[in-house]
């Protein structure tokens, strides 16, 4: 049976107008002669394989096309019949290398490996080479990025000492009992920065998600997990928005440090607290939870916390976190906008 895409009227078309045009050479031929001579035959085959080559360049029947005209028109040939048999057998052999290559897939273009080239080079340059060169451009990448403010946490390994190592230390001394009090075994840090914190769970053992949205700051991530070759430790490049903030992993144990703030400013507070209670959904076990207080500018759009900063959000946390027992860890250092040091209160918020 023939394929169906070989009775489509595209397909069709082409194959009978070849058909009908040898058809009626031949019927005329039929009539001028009673027995063709057998190189007339041989033409028509030889004509149709060429065909059958050219058929994806029709436009090449243009060159051959002007030949056999100054041919016949030179009189080198004096009769029709190999004029005939030349054309019918150009169009049947294009008719159906078109037809045969609209009805066939066309396969995937071969992958370009360079295998002659791998194995060339090999001698000469080998992975270690690589893995140096790749290094070398991590560093320089890494200058970069941190050129001209340097890293923002005490990131271990990386050659820059922090801005905010005293109090990014102070937090983790502080959670750390909590994490092992509570037997974490998974952890998403949002608004990560440069890693800090899912480096130390990882470095616990705890396979760890550090999601930022600053090139900058998920590039030194990176280069500061490969360096600690902390296999544990992956790095989500993700702007946390209303839209995506319940598509966040699921973990035992959740980090929203100096981020909420940033929510309040870029959808409103009504907005913001419904993006932590999708957080505090994620999350299976703790969610430790900082944010910017009074020192915070105006643009913030951050309520007033009365009486007090530590009472305003503690309330705030058991209400927007059903289920979880708000625990106090401490004021810790921080900075405000304006880059003045001040503090900022610590939470673990435990589900029950």
């Amino acid at each position: 049976m023939l394929d169906d895409r070989l009775r489509s009227p595209t397909l069709l078309l082409p194959v009978g107008a070849a058909l009908a045009f040898l058809a009626a050479q031949t019927a005329v031929f039929a009539r001028e002669t009673e027995r063709p001579p057998a190189p007339v035959f041989v033409l028509f085959a030889l004509a149709a394989v060429l065909g059958l080559t050219i058929g994806p360049l029709w436009l090449a029947l243009v060159p051959i096309a002007l030949v056999v005209g100054a041919l016949v028109w030179s009189g080198a040939v004096e009769e029709d019949v190999p004029v005939v048999a030349l054309v019918g057998g150009l169009l049947v052999g294009i008719a159906v290398a078109r037809a045969y290559a609209t009805a066939v897939p066309v396969p995937d273009a071969p992958a370009r490996r360079w295998s002659h080239a791998k194995r060339l080079l090999r001698p000469v340059v080998s992975r270690a080479t690589f893995e140096a060169v790749d290094d070398l451009l991590d560093r320089l990448r890494f200058r970069i990025d941190t050129l001209p403010n340097g890293l923002y946490q005490p990131v271990p390994g990386l050659p820059i000492r922090a801005a905010r190592a005293t109090g990014s230390e102070s937090r983790w001394r502080a959670m750390r009992p909590v994490v092992e009090r509570l037997g974490v075994r998974s952890a998403v840090d949002i608004g990560a920065c440069e890693g800090y914190f899912a480096l130390e769970l990882g470095a616990l053992g705890i396979p760890a998600i550090a999601v930022e949205s600053e090139p900058s700051n998920y590039r030194t991530a990176l280069f500061a997990a490969r360096r600690r070759r902390s296999r544990n430790v992956g790095v989500l490049a993700l702007e946390v928005t209303p839209a995506n903030a319940f598509t966040l992993p699921p973990a035992d144990c959740v980090l929203c440090l100096s981020v909420w703030h940033h929510f309040v400013r870029a959808n409103g507070f009504t907005i913001a607290t419904e993006m932590l209670g999708q957080i505090w959904a994620q999350t299976r076990r703790v969610l430790f939870f900082d944010t910017g207080e009074a020192e915070m500018t105006p643009d913030y759009g951050l309520p007033p916390m009365t009486p007090d900063a530590r009472a305003w959000l503690t309330a705030y946390l058991a209400e927007t976190c059903p289920g979880g027992r708000v625990e106090h860890l401490g004021a810790h250092r921080a900075f405000a906008p304006g880059g003045e040091p001040c503090e900022r209160n610590l939470f673990a918020v435990v589900r029950s």
